[in-house]
This record gives C-alpha cells, structure tokens and sequence, in this order.
C-alpha cells in the first residue's frame, strides 16, 4: 500500500490553487456588482468600466476554476478512490444538486458578459445576482460534502462507540452493522476500502447502507462552515480587487482609481464585520462540540487547563476547563478490556465475512482492545498539535489586522465623528495619500488570505489522523497502486498542477493590467490574426 503521507501534500497544492479562483468567484460579482450600482446611481463611467475589466477578469478566473477543479475532482477519484463510498451515499445528493447548480453558473455568466453594457444597470445586476446565486449555491453544496467529512453527520453513535470522547453525529441513519463491518475488513486485510467495493457484487451483498440520502444537509456544522467559508472566500475576492485598485492609484495618482477603492472599501468593511466577530464565532462553538480533538490542537491543550477567556468564547462559561488529550485518554481506558471481537459480537458481525465472493477473516484483529486502538490515534492525532496551534494563531493574528486596516480604511474615507480622526491619523502614520491606501488594502489581502490559507490547513490537518472524523484513515482510502507514490508519477503531476495554475494566474494578471494585450494574444493562440491578413491580401 503506498504511503498516504507523500499524496497529502499534492492534494492540498491542488486544492489550494483550486481556492485561489473559488475565492475570486466568490468575491469578484460583490465588487462588480459595487461598480454597477454605482454607475446606475451616479452615471459615472468610471464605474462602468471598473466593472467591465472586473468582468473580464472573472471570465478568465471562471474557466481557470473550472480546469482547477476538474483536476481536484480527477486527483480525488485517482488518489483517494475509497471516497466512492462515500460519494455513493452522503455525498451523492449534495454532488448531483451542484452538478445542476454549476450548469446554471456558466449559463448566466456567459448572460451577462454579453449583455453587460447592452442592457440597464439594473438588469446587468440581476443577471449577475443570478449567477452569484448558483455560484454560491455550488459552494454550498460542496462545503456540505467537506462538512460531513470533518462532522459525519447521520452516524449517531457509531464514531463514539471507538472513541468516547467524541459527540453522537446526529440521527443515526446508517445500517451500523454493515457500516462497522466495511470498516473492519478494511483493518482485517490492510487494504484499502476502494479494493473492496470494487469487487463485482458488492453492493448486492451488501444493500443499501444510508437510509436518508438527505442527511448530510441537515448538518448544523455545514450550515455554519457554508456561511463561513463562503464569506471567507468573498473577503478574499474583494481584498484582491480593492488591492488591485489602490495599487493602481498608487502607481498613477489618478483620483478615478481612489474613487473605485472607495466603495469596496465600504463593502469589504460591512462583510468583515458580520464574519470576523459574528460567523467565525459560531464556526468555533461547532468545532468545539463536533470536533473534540481539533479544539484540543487549536489550544494546545496536551493536558487540561484553566483559561477564562478561552472557556467563555469556546463554552460561554469562564469557569468550565479547557478539554485536553488526558481527558481523552482516560475515556479511551473506559473501554477496559474489551475487544474489536467483542465490538463485532455486539453488533451481530460474524469474524469470517463474505464481500462479494471475497472472504474476509476477522479473527486476526478480534483479539485487539479497543483501548489501544482509541490511544494509539490519539497519539497520531496529537503529533500534528504544534503545526495546528501555531497555525491557528498565526491566522488569528492576521485576521486581526486585516480587521484593524478595514477599519481604518472605512473610517478614513467615511467620516464619522471621532473615529476618522482617529483613522487619519493612523494613516498619516503610513505616508502620503496613495502610498497609505494602498498599504492599507494590502493589509486587506494578508488579513483575508492568511486566515483562510491558515483556517482550511487548521480545517484540514486538525481532523487528522482521520480522513472522515472519526471513520475512516487516508490509508484506507488511498489508492492501492504503488505507482501512486513514485517520484515520477509526482514530478509530473506536481509539474501540470503548478504549470496550469502558474500559466493561470499569469494570464488573469494580464487581464488585470494589459486587457487589449490579452485580446492580441489570445487572437494570435487562435489563429485569428493570421487569417484576417488572409482576407485582406
């Protein structure tokens, strides 16, 4: 079986680049759509062409997505195949409803790039409404999928029954015993789960395992990661788009540019405001509840301790402890000397299972104590607490000063009493008027990308070792062939990932800054120059 470890950072660079343009797709139609209520309010032009080389942008960072999350989804079935398992139950519902979700998003983006400027204000919003709405609804969708991945929702007891530590995942709606069979056979033979459900038959022998295909978007967890990660993600595209601006007044002083920067400012500020302090907050009670050992990671907690402040944001009780991995521990000995036989005994699992034809003998592992299985991932688990610590805080810190610059920025072009003297003169602090805007915006960007970067790897690595909480490892997931983990095989998927992403971002730079030479280049890619000296020889 290949080592797990060696892929875990190639799915994470792929994912990451593939949240690169997730973000802009997010962000860019709340600051396009910023230019054109105010080109409809005011009739300046200025607007209208902030939002059409906005546009321009998007439609390149569109299909960037696209190709990006083609790959993902490609690297998702080749690598990890024993996630069919579950993308044929929870999963299914969620990734068949964004499949229609993702169809009416290129629908009414291609609407209104053709009718942006052919049509009124109004209903150039509308479209673009339109196709933010099915934009997120693909992001909702999705989340709901990770969602399940770090709280498996509709599992009910059957994650605590190994680990006593952890929360009951909502209604229990699975057939447990054919669930916990699956899963024993997978340790029984040290093979990964795709081995198994490939085998012709399988899923006669086995019937149907989830009883309410709906379950995973009941989760109250993906509904609070869905709020979070979409306005995470719309934080980034309108700090990206404002940093684009204030760096173009910065470098030209021209006032159009300052008069775009703004209004995005103003909106960045409006969202901070309703995600820093309000969502991320209930982000945490969920991970608090539902991910037990990931708070423990997050706070360092290798023992249980005292912190009022912490214990009131986490719990909302200054006095109640904080729960470390001796807390754990101690429930993991509640198993005492019971056996993963005695597990398969209570739960009607004979020790020589029939899969498909394939004959599973549990006999090998019956005699396990479901303590030392318990401690032994505990240990795995707490091996990457000083990565999740410190990465969480790092996040944190940024987050905070991204929070600072949009406050500054906000009350430095909207005068309120006090607090723009205030912002003033902090500004000042930083230099002239362009030099300060566009240190600030840039703020904006370190304070929105370095906390998302930081709280997916938190998201992530903190839910290790497993890659369903609680259910299932990487290594029974992966995909069986060694070939997987060769240095060839890795230098060339790390090489089309980065060329692919790299060439991306390039062109969107293009866009961004020189629109008519990206036009001249991609005739030229297409042949079009050539055929028009053509017509006119």
């Amino acid at each position: 079986m290949p080592n797990p470890n060696l892929l875990l950072p190639l799915s994470a660079l792929g994912v990451y680049f593939h949240g690169v343009y997730i973000s802009l797709t997010f962000g860019l139609p709340v600051a396009i759509g910023v230019m054109l209520w105010k080109w409809w309010r005011t009739g300046d032009k200025v607007y209208y062409r902030a939002a059409r080389l906005m546009t321009a942008v998007l439609a390149v960072n569109f299909a960037l997505g696209a190709i990006t999350g083609t790959l993902v989804e490609f690297g998702l079935v080749q690598i990890w195949p024993g996630v069919n398992l579950a993308i044929a139950t929870f999963a299914f519902v969620p990734l068949a409803l964004e499949l229609i979700a993702f169809s009416n998003e290129i629908a009414f983006l291609i609407l209104f790039i053709v009718t942006l400027g052919r049509v009124r204000p109004p209903v150039s919003i509308a479209i673009l409404a339109a196709y933010a709405g099915f934009a997120y609804l693909s992001g909702v969708l999705i989340t709901t999928v990770n969602s399940w991945m770090q709280a498996p929702w509709g599992v009910g007891p059957v994650a605590k029954a190994l680990y006593p530590f952890m929360p009951e995942y909502g209604p229990n709606v699975v057939d447990v015993q054919k669930l916990v069979a699956l899963k024993l056979a997978a340790v029984a033979t040290g093979s990964p789960i795709s081995l198994i459900i490939e085998k012709p038959g399988f899923a006669e022998t086995v019937g149907i395992v989830l009883k309410d295909p709906n379950v995973a978007l009941y989760s109250p967890y993906a509904l609070v990661s869905i709020f979070h990660n979409i306005l995470a993600a719309i934080l980034i595209g309108m700090a990206v788009a404002t940093a684009g601006w204030a760096y173009k007044y910065f470098k030209t002083g021209n006032e159009e540019y300052l008069k775009i920067v703004k209004p995005l400012a103003g909106a960045f500020a409006v969202i901070f405001v309703i995600q820093a302090p309000i969502v991320a907050h209930f982000m945490g009670e969920m991970v608090v509840e539902y991910n037990p050992t990931k708070f423990a990671l997050m706070e360092g907690a290798v023992t249980t301790f005292n912190d009022p402040i912490i214990a009131l944001v986490a719990y909302g009780d200054p006095n109640k402890p904080i729960v470390g991995f001796d807390q754990f521990e101690k429930a993991c000995l509640s198993h005492g000397n019971a056996t993963v036989g005695d597990l398969a005994k209570t739960l009607g699992i004979p020790t020589v299972l029939q899969l498909a034809g394939q004959t599973v003998d549990l006999n090998g592992i019956a005699s396990l104590k479901l303590s030392d299985l318990c401690l032994a991932d505990l240990q795995k688990a707490m091996s990457y607490m000083p990565l999740v610590h410190t990465t969480y805080y790092v996040k944190v810190a940024f987050a905070i000063i991204g929070g600072l610059a949009a406050a500054v920025l906000l009350f430095y072009f909207y005068k309120v009493p006090g607090l723009s003297s205030l912002a003033a003169a902090i500004a000042r602090i930083l230099g002239d008027e362009r030099r300060r805007v566009f240190i600030l915006a840039l703020l904006l960007v370190l304070g929105t990308v370095i906390p998302a970067v930081g709280g997916w790897a938190v998201r992530e690595i903190g839910r290790k070792p497993w890659t369903v909480y609680g259910l299932l490892y990487p290594s029974e997931v992966v995909t069986p062939v060694p070939y997987a983990t060769s240095p060839g095989f890795l230098a060339v998927t790390y090489l089309v990932i980065l060329a692919v992403n790299l060439g991306g971002l390039f062109a969107m730079y293009l866009v961004a800054t020189r629109e008519y030479k990206f036009l001249e280049l991609l005739k030229r890619g297409a042949g079009v120059e050539k055929s028009e000296s053509k017509v006119g020889a």
